[in-house]
C-alpha cells in the first residue's frame, strides 16, 4: 500500500510520540484534527500500526542479563514437529525475540533477558535437561544491561518514510571527529 505525504508525516510524529493525542498531532503536522483522525484509524486498519506500548528501561525493572542463543533443532524434530510446534516450544516468559533462520547450521536465534546470572544458568540447565534431545545451543552470548546500546528500531523506521519513493542503499554512519 502507498502512504500519502500526510500520513508518512503522523506515522512518522508516533514513532517519535506515540502518546500524542490527535490534538497534539494535528498542532504540531498543522492539519485537522478530523484527518488526524482518519489517517490514524487507517494506518491502524491497515496495519501499518499494530498497537501503543510503553519503552521500559530493563535495568531500572531488574532485568540485568541478557542473552543470544544460536540453536539448531535436530534433523528428526523436523519429522515429527511441525512448525508451529516449534514455535510453540520457543514462547517463554524470559524470551524476548525469536527468530527462525531457513537453513544452515543454525535454525533458530533467540534473544532472552533475566534478572541474574543464576536466574540465566538454572534456566539454561533446565532447558538442555528437558529438550536437549530436540535442539542443541550452537552458541551462547551473555551479556549485562548495561552493555545494551539501542533496543529500537524507531531510527530506521523513520529513515524507511523519509526515503518513500526514493529508496536509497543503506550506508554506515561515519563517526565523528573528536
Amino acid at each position: 500500500m502507498e502512504l500519502t505525504r500526510n500520513e508518512r508525516r503522523v506515522l512518522k510524529f508516533l514513532i517519535e510520540n506515540g502518546r500524542s493525542t490527535d490534538a497534539e498531532l494535528a498542532k504540531n503536522l498543522n492539519i485537522t484534527s478530523q484527518a488526524i483522525g482518519k489517517i490514524r484509524k487507517k494506518l491502524e486498519k491497515e496495519g501499518f500500526i499494530k498497537g501503543y506500548s510503553t519503552v521500559i528501561d530493563y535495568e531500572k525493572i531488574g532485568i540485568k542479563v541478557f542473552a543470544v542463543a544460536l540453536f539448531r533443532f535436530v534433523p528428526e524434530v523436523w519429522k515429527t514437529l511441525k512448525g508451529s510446534d516449534i514455535d510453540d516450544r520457543m514462547r517463554g516468559t524470559n524470551i524476548i525475540h525469536f527468530y527462525r533462520i531457513p537453513e544452515g547450521d543454525v535454525t533458530h536465534i533467540v534473544v532472552y533477558g533475566f534478572r541474574s546470572l543464576d536466574e540465566l544458568d538454572h534456566y539454561f540447565h533446565v532447558l538442555q535437561t528437558e529438550r536437549g534431545h530436540i535442539s542443541e545451543i550452537r552458541k551462547l552470548y551473555i551479556f549485562s544491561a548495561k552493555s545494551l546500546k539501542k533496543d529500537s528500531p524507531d531510527d530506521l523506521c523513520i529513515k524507511v518514510l523519509n526515503e518513500w519513493g526514493y529508496e536509497q542503499l543503506p550506508r554506515p554512519v561515519k563517526g565523528s571527529k573528536k
